[in-house]
């Protein structure tokens, strides 16, 4: 939930602000306390925990980064469905108690689990006969299973000898393995986050491919779109801040870091200035006050 910042003379474009990082509480390879640590030295002074369909760590993070004295922002990344093509959702300042945003989470982890269960079957029918038992009991204390966590637990007995051959030729989108997860639509995450009283913001939209339905979630009270993020460069962050300007909506980023190895050290580099940070959380108390 938005509150009073203190930045001991920071000044406004300063990029200090990381709003998109993941922990072991969903795909990522970290706790939320190491994840904190790693973001303080890496420079950032606001950090937000994103974590897949889940607020599981939001506790843990927030208590870490006071502790280390930094800003703290609650936050959830909404996996969503529209029209068959995968959609994320970052909710920022949401309040994580607030009962409609628990009882989805609640549902969405449930089928995550039976998710998972079918495409553990599938590998097995493509001779790839892992131990469903023993996958589910190694994460069982993640709130959020994810294909990050799959893929990982694939590497880890020997079923693929790279991240790019477990989703490329098993669990892709496209694969054969591929089990589509039965989700919200973007439309409903946005009206969840902004029922718990957050700012929703449209995360990594090249990868995503929804460009058209952009209009029409800004109308909806999207607040911003993930501009700058590892998987877009220059020219489609051009496409989008343009975007972003004609629909009036913020440019965000964030590094989507998952820990390290799981891919280069992102943390950081992709941070935001302190001015977005601001005007994000002024558009959560916009939202609210209009509800």
């Amino acid at each position: 939930m938005p509150h009073d910042f203190h930045f001991n003379g920071l000044s406004p474009d300063e990029r200090v602000v990381e709003l998109h990082t993941h922990s072991n509480m969903s795909d990522g390879l970290e706790s939320p306390e190491k994840l904190m640590h790693r973001a303080k030295r890496a420079g950032v002074r606001v950090m937000s925990l994103t974590d897949h369909d889940t607020v599981a760590g939001l506790s843990r993070a927030g208590a870490e980064a006071e502790r280390l004295g930094m800003e703290f922002i609650p936050g959830i990344e909404f996996t969503c469905d529209q029209d068959g093509r995968s959609v994320h959702l970052l909710g920022h300042f949401i309040r994580p108690d607030a009962p409609r945003l628990a009882a989805q989470i609640k549902a969405r982890g449930s089928a995550r689990v039976e998710r998972m269960g079918e495409m553990i079957d599938r590998l097995g029918r493509c001779g790839l006969r892992l131990d469903k038992e023993d996958f589910f009991a190694a994460y069982a204390d993640s709130p959020s299973i994810t294909r990050g966590q799959l893929g990982a637990y694939m590497l880890e007995k020997g079923f693929a000898r790279s991240r790019e051959e477990v989703f490329g030729k098993y669990i892709g989108e496209s694969a054969p393995c591929y089990v589509e997860l039965n989700t919200l639509t973007p439309f409903d995450a946005l009206e969840l986050i902004h029922d718990a009283g957050g700012a929703a913001t449209l995360a990594h939209p090249m990868l995503s491919e929804c460009d058209d339905i952009v209009p029409a979630l800004a109308e909806a009270g999207l607040a911003g779109v993930e501009v700058e993020h590892p998987s877009q460069d220059a020219d489609a962050q051009f496409h989008y801040r343009k975007m972003a300007e004609e629909c009036g909506l913020l440019c965000t980023g964030g590094s989507d870091c998952h820990g390290v190895p799981h891919k280069q050290d992102r943390l950081g580099q992709y941070s935001q200035p302190l001015r977005l940070l601001l005007e994000l959380s002024e558009r959560a108390k916009a939202r609210r006050a209009a509800t």
